[in-house]
């Protein structure tokens, strides 16, 4: 009741004091936090804070979530491949000298939120998963040279190139890493540009007083032998060469203008493809490299997967996850057979011989079919249907392969499965059983 009453009192002095609110800010801004679209919380140094993410605290993995990326990790070393998770912090648990007290009003502890945060990195790495401590990293950055842009939710090229030095530190540390023949890279200054930003462009509408621009040194890194820019490597590049490192995220690192790859490069003195998908999650990106002829024919000796902190692994069910440790494995080992359908969007696999005590996950490979959409309609011995679909990100890259559990199903199987594809089918497409 008393923080009720608190709580009643500090609203109705809030109304009395609406006026004042364009001098509270150091930019006139008003009404940030109460915005439909992006509400933010000013802070300190021209520093904004989306309410979401930036000011939740519990970001931590389901304990299913973190059996899960152990299993991933895994089934990619029994390959050769050696996974390294890395969680980006929001931009609150980088910069918490520039959060105000009105963080609180939304019951934010940046205290608890690093909590949290350093216990995920704990369970993940009980599990046998590299982890790599990027708050840390990214905490050390100076006013000057702040980790984060300022009224942007991207990081400059300081917090990428300090993220970079703390995965390269990180790589040091394995004992793969001394066995691979290294380079010599060189960074070096390559000017300042002022970089577009939706949401400073969307705050500004709230403030008389001009935002600051969301601006960041550039560098370039060369490889010294070859004189090659590294920095610009494409994993889904029409000339393709292999690479020590696979980088696959989100902006946080696939921002051209951040340089991740290229600080990456230098430091560990090995060559870095990266490939990331904007908005695309802890999955797009991912999903497509892992599921892609590329990771299949030529897969690096370090896979270093960049996921959001506040991204939830378990908010599509099973599919992404299963997708991945398929993928990862040689486990496809139970061709089925096509049977005709109606039509060149789809077609049906008998499940017949498939053993119901076992766990499957399908292996559908299109033969090249960019298809955004697969709908995966299981019938069993009784006639009853259940339908499943994975949904690509729009702007990811379409392998034409799609992994579906076949969880969730009837305790005797499945007789067949109707798959549907948003667009026709290659000319000879391939189904295959995975065990899990």
């Amino acid at each position: 009741m008393k923080r009720l009453a608190g709580l009643v009192i500090a609203a109705a002095f809030g109304a009395f004091s609406a006026p004042d609110a364009h001098a509270q800010s150091a930019f006139g801004c008003s009404q940030l936090s109460s915005r439909a679209h992006l509400p933010v919380v000013e802070g300190t140094g021209g520093v904004f804070f989306r309410v979401q993410p930036d000011l939740q605290m519990f970001h931590g993995l389901s304990d299913q979530s973190v059996a899960q990326v152990s299993a991933l990790s895994a089934a990619l070393k029994e390959l050769g491949t050696t996974l390294i998770y890395l969680p980006v912090p929001t931009k609150s648990l980088a910069m918490p000298d520039n959060l105000t007290a009105e963080t609180e009003d939304f019951g934010f502890d940046p205290h608890i939120a690093t909590t949290v945060y350093l216990d995920t990195l704990r369970r993940l790495q009980e599990q046998g998963v590299v982890a790599v401590d990027a708050r840390q990293a990214l905490l050390n950055a100076t006013p000057d040279q702040p980790a984060f842009h300022r009224a942007d939710h991207r990081i400059t090229a300081t917090g990428a190139q300090r993220t970079a030095q703390a995965v390269a530190d990180r790589l040091r540390s394995d004992p793969g890493y001394d066995l691979l023949t290294k380079a010599q890279f060189s960074t070096v200054p390559a000017g300042v540009e002022v970089l577009e930003s939706a949401m400073r462009n969307q705050l500004q509408q709230n403030c008389l007083m001009a935002l600051p621009d969301v601006e960041t040194a550039l560098y370039k890194t060369t490889k010294v032998q070859s004189a090659a820019v590294v920095a610009t490597s494409s994993l889904f590049a029409e000339t393709q060469r292999s690479s020590s490192i696979a980088v696959v995220g989100t902006e946080y690192t696939g921002e051209p203008s951040a340089n991740f790859a290229g600080f990456l490069s230098d430091y560990t003195g090995l060559d870095v493809m990266q490939y990331s998908v904007e908005g695309g999650g802890a999955f797009a990106a991912i999903s497509s490299y892992m599921t892609s002829e590329n990771f299949q024919t030529s897969r690096p000796s370090y896979l270093i997967w960049e996921v959001p902190v506040y991204s939830n692994l378990g908010q599509f069910a099973d599919q992404p996850m299963r997708e991945l440790i398929a993928a990862a494995g040689n486990n496809c080992r139970v061709p089925l057979r096509v049977m005709v359908s109606e039509g060149p969007h789809a077609v049906r696999v008998d499940l017949t011989a498939l053993d119901p005590g076992l766990d499957y996950t399908l292996l559908l490979d299109t033969d090249g079919a960019a298809s955004d959409e697969a709908t995966f309609a299981f019938t069993n011995r009784a006639g009853l249907i259940r339908t499943k679909s994975i949904m690509r990100h729009a702007d990811q890259v379409k392998t034409g392969r799609f992994y579906m559990p076949m969880s969730g199903l009837w305790a005797d199987g499945a007789a067949y499965v109707d798959i549907d594809l948003s667009v026709p089918f290659g000319g000879n497409p391939r189904i295959a059983a995975c065990f899990y």
